[in-house]
């Protein structure tokens, strides 16, 4: 069966596209099912384990068998706290001192409590240690502003087998998915927005193998007017349950899967080719649009002395040109120079070249 992908709109500000997680695939998995609006999103799993203990009864035993729960119950404190701060081997090693054939069963059911917590922290140690989140198409290079980014998260099944819960289960497995976008002007103005969906398995599926669990993520915005785009992608496990060979284990919710991306338009590599010559250029003209973004990222791309010198065609600029010439030019100082000034303040900046300069 061909995998059907399913499209989130989303907007953000004034794009007229959307940031989309596409389809969830593994083995016979075929598409994903996004969350209701309002979330649905599951209730945390427990990894507090409930204590109840009974006392004995008789004087002599009943004082033995408070010494040996006040250890006991001491040392499940100690896998309590082991359980929140995610240190499984400190949490396997204490339940490994409990592994005796003569323990009370109210104390037996108290360990295997912690063995459940300690599967699902395994599970998570997987996750967070093995996927990955890569860009696809030719070279894996990020695309020009305007262009669809395709991503996809990758986690392939752990060394004991782990099944996942499908939508209709019980104990159902969802994927929230992050996405910032932030644009940057060549005026030096910026924009920020941000979108999240919570995606689920759409049927049971085992981890096992060679298996390799796969969500593709599809980010597709219009270019609109910036120099810059930094797309920062995240994806977290969503709180609940998973089946590790038999054991109902709890997950907390996970971040395991980020990554920043920058675009910048079209003919950007061109400019940081030759950034210098590039900037003399736009500066012949210096008034369409194209001309602004030349220039910044061009500036943007200068290095080591020829930085130096973008900074003194800049600061000509800031000195004679019009308004939104200075402007841009205020906006691409900003972005090489080392200062704290505010775009707009051509004072300031004047002032600060003229002590700067030898």
């Amino acid at each position: 069966m061909r995998p059907r992908r399913r499209t989130f709109a989303a907007r953000a500000a004034t794009w007229a596209s959307a940031v989309i997680p596409s389809s969830l695939l593994v083995g016979c998995v075929t598409t994903y099912e996004p969350a209701p609006p309002g979330g649905n999103v599951p209730a945390p799993a427990a990894l507090m384990v409930p204590v109840t203990i009974p006392f004995a009864g008789g004087s002599g035993e009943a004082a033995q068998d408070r010494v040996f729960v006040a250890l006991f119950q001491g040392l499940l404190a100690r896998m309590q706290g082991a359980a929140v701060d995610r240190d499984v081997a400190q949490l396997d090693s204490l339940i490994a001192s409990c592994d005796r054939p003569d323990l009370p069963p109210a104390m037996a059911e108290q360990v295997r409590g912690f063995r459940a917590v300690s599967r699902g922290l395994h599970f998570l140690d997987h996750v967070r240690r093995e996927a990955r989140l890569v860009v696809l198409g030719d070279g894996a290079v990020v695309p020009p502003l305007g262009q669809p980014i395709h991503l996809e998260v990758r986690l392939p099944a752990p060394p004991a087998a782990v099944t996942l819960g499908g939508r209709a289960d019980g104990d159902a497995i969802g994927f929230s998915v992050s996405i910032v976008v932030d644009d940057t002007f060549f005026d030096g103005g910026s924009r920020s927005a941000r979108t999240q969906d919570f995606v689920w398995l759409p049927e049971r599926c085992e981890l096992r193998g060679d298996r390799v669990l796969t969500l593709p993520i599809d980010i597709d915005l219009a270019a609109g007017v910036a120099v810059e785009r930094t797309v920062l992608v995240r994806v977290d496990l969503m709180p609940g349950y998973v089946d590790c060979d038999g054991v109902r284990a709890p997950v907390r919710r996970t971040a395991f899967a980020a990554t920043s991306l920058t675009q910048r338009p079209t003919g950007a590599e061109t400019i940081q080719a030759a950034p210098l010559a590039e900037l003399e250029k736009a500066l012949r003209d210096f008034t369409s649009p194209a001309d602004f973004a030349r220039a910044w990222l061009a500036a943007k791309s200068t290095r080591g002395a020829d930085r130096t010198q973008a900074m003194r065609l800049l600061i000509e600029q800031v000195r004679f040109g019009r308004p939104d010439q200075s402007q841009v030019a205020m906006a691409a100082l900003r972005t090489v120079a080392d200062v704290d000034i505010s775009v707009g303040d051509r004072d300031a900046w004047l002032a600060w070249w003229g002590n700067r300069r030898p």
